[in-house]
């Protein structure tokens, strides 16, 4: 479990490595970059190197440079499996892969005061951005001064960023190092820094061009509306226009391996970042991989065929546990193999009711707690862990994973033994005991009672799961529908209070971010993948100005959380997480189904450097901790 202690905080300090660069590793000049070192347009690698590089540890061997990735994505302005391979460069520290313990990473410290008010991050030295800017903690106050405390880039400044009505206070200590102060204690910050800090390190030096602090309005606005836009906003989100630290913006400088160089309808494609701050155990720079190809696909189906025809050298997101056994079929004429990680996502699908429908009859509905029991009783969970994960799932109901420090074993097992009968019964009590003549339960005012479950199919395998829960919801009387959406799609109507019912699936189950985003169980904000409360988040996030204002209860839930934030006591934190746990247990807001499951992923034979296991959830950033930049075609 983990545990920010003065014991970690020394291994913070004790891990950071550093290498000497005088020269070009052993394997030379990467020859993906020769003709632009040899014209002069590029520096050799002893100086694009920073002083003090991240040196990863090979898994199997110093690899050699050259080759492609091809891979796939679902959506060209947004997550793929072609960012897995490069995503979470940026991420300011990454959980260890053996105990979810937080390492530095981009960072070469981070270190809070004994009560915790304040955090000290100091960089790597000698870092550079892909044009071959230097990067320092200039960039990191861009995004304080100017975007976070820009009214017109940030709405709304919220946790953590804003605690008990005060804004952090970052200050720059030197030009390697800042400092973030709250008025409170922030125990959490450091693991809210895995999932967030790619998107304070911004390139200052390009995004100041279109910011009004450093640029006539006369001239912004000739920019603004020569790129089609009406606000220098726009144009600012425009050429920001990133998934956390990959760029969907090919002029965007990065720190990832790999900047864009081309976005087209169908595809983008990356090439190495020439001045990426890791190398192997040698010196050499990496990636080691010139280029990662992600192609567009319409749906997870096309991605199969692809993997059955050799034509993916890596996919995670898209493979699909169903078709397994057509893996392992094809491997030989593929040229992969099939790899089994064990996925951290506690419940695969995890369904949420509308609790603030726009309808008065279906809000009271699914406000009703014996609802939300009878439809959780009403899954065969069995079922579904046979017909989709050939039994090598766990049943259970939506909490963390059992490694953490809040399980408790009666989360798990709340109102999920499949009980048709119980749940009849308890539809029955709270007036929806009429049919109409087709056998469908009819709402307290005549009406049938009938919704509609939309949602996005990808990461775990959602339509199969809907085609199950479906049915045996229809078997206890209830008109179940469901619609495969666009991700845009359920961006907008989720958060927008337009939805019946979605589902998708738990990635805060890990102590690495279960406390500071405890998803589907705490009205945080609104959600593009959730319908549970909406409305009831906007207003704690607003002080009430919009939204709608929750009941009591919900209020208390929340003030749990908010606790848990500044809690200096770790006994207290881990108190108020279980009553968190204990009050979704007791109240179903969201349906687990399926957890533990296995999670299959297709690499290309000649691939070296890739662990045969892992944990696979976005709580641990899926492969990175694993560092992907090490990987290398052996051919």
């Amino acid at each position: 479990m983990m545990r920010t202690s003065l014991l970690f905080l020394t291994m913070v300090l004790l891990l950071t490595v550093s290498l000497s660069v005088s020269a070009a590793g052993t394997l030379g000049e990467i020859p993906f970059l020769q003709s632009l070192v040899d014209s002069g347009e590029l520096p050799p690698m002893a100086e694009r190197l920073p002083q003090e590089p991240l040196v990863v540890e090979p898994v199997e061997s110093v690899g050699r440079y050259g080759g492609t990735f091809r891979t796939v994505t679902p959506n060209i302005n947004s997550f793929g499996d072609d960012h897995l391979l490069q995503e979470f460069a940026t991420a300011w520290v990454t959980p260890n892969r053996h105990d979810q313990s937080l390492e530095p990473h981009f960072a070469k410290s981070v270190v809070p005061s004994e009560d915790k008010t304040t955090w000290i991050v100091t960089f790597r030295e000698g870092v550079k951005w892909s044009d071959g800017h230097p990067f320092s903690a200039d960039d990191i106050m861009f995004w304080y001064e100017d975007i976070l405390r820009n009214e017109d880039l940030t709405a709304n400044i919220g946790n953590p960023w804003r605690v008990d009505g005060e804004v952090v206070q970052v200050t720059k200590i030197d030009d390697l190092t800042v400092q973030f102060q709250w008025h409170l204690p922030q125990p959490y910050f450091i693991n809210r820094l895995v999932h967030a800090s790619p998107y304070l390190t911004n390139p200052k030096h390009y995004l100041s061009q279109f910011h009004p602090r450093y640029v006539e309005e006369d001239d912004l606005m000739a920019m603004v509306e020569a790129e089609g836009f009406e606000r220098w906003d726009q144009l600012f989100a425009y050429k920001n226009s990133r998934w956390m630290a990959t760029a969907l913006n090919p002029e965007l400088p990065v720190l990832t391996g790999y900047h864009l160089a081309l976005l087209a309808g169908d595809r983008r494609v990356y090439e190495r970042n020439p001045y990426y701050w890791k190398v192997d155990v040698e010196g050499n720079q990496l990636p080691y991989v010139d280029r990662i190809d992600g192609q567009l696909i319409s749906d997870t189906e096309v991605a199969q065929g692809m993997v059955m025809g050799g034509a993916v050298d890596f996919i995670g997101m898209a493979a699909d546990i169903r078709n397994y056994p057509m893996y392992r079929q094809y491997e030989e004429e593929g040229n992969y193999q099939t790899l089994l990680w064990t996925s951290g996502y506690s419940s695969e699908a995890v369904y949420f009711f509308n609790l603030n429908h726009r309808e008065p009859a279906m809000r009271e509905i699914f406000q009703d707690v014996r609802f939300r029991r009878a439809m959780s009783m009403a899954i065969d969970r069995q079922e579904i862990n046979e017909t989709i994960y050939h039994g090598q799932a766990v049943p259970i109901q939506h909490t963390v994973l059992d490694s953490s420090m809040f399980y408790e074993p009666e989360f798990a097992s709340a109102y999920m033994d499949y009980d048709p009968d119980a749940a009849n019964a308890l539809l029955d009590e709270m007036g929806l005991d009429q049919r109409d003549g087709s056998g469908w339960r009819l709402r307290p005012d005549g009406e049938r009672l009938t919704f509609t479950i939309e949602y996005v199919d990808f990461e775990t395998p959602k339509t199969p799961n809907v085609e199950l829960v479906a049915q045996q919801w229809q078997e206890v009387g209830v008109d179940v529908r469901y619609r495969e959406i666009s991700g845009e799609l359920q961006g907008q109507r989720a958060p927008g209070n337009l939805m019946d019912a979605t589902f998708w699936h738990n990635g805060s189950a890990t102590d690495v971010n279960f406390p500071t985003d405890p998803r589907h169980v705490v009205p945080t904000h609104p959600r593009w993948e959730e319908t549970t409360w909406g409305e009831w988040a906007r207003w704690f996030n607003t002080d009430g100005e919009e939204g709608e204002e929750p009941p009591e209860q919900i209020k208390e839930l929340r003030g749990w959380w908010d606790q848990l934030q500044v809690e200096p006591s770790e006994e207290r934190r881990v108190e108020l997480g279980k009553n968190i746990l204990a009050l979704q247990a007791d109240q179903i807001w969201a349906i687990g189904t399926i957890g533990k499951a296995p999670q299959p992923i297709i690499l290309n034979r000649d691939i070296r450097n890739f662990r045969e296991n892992g944990l696979w959830a976005w709580g641990v950033l899926w492969n990175a901790s694993h560092h992907p930049e090490q990987l290398y075609f052996d051919r």
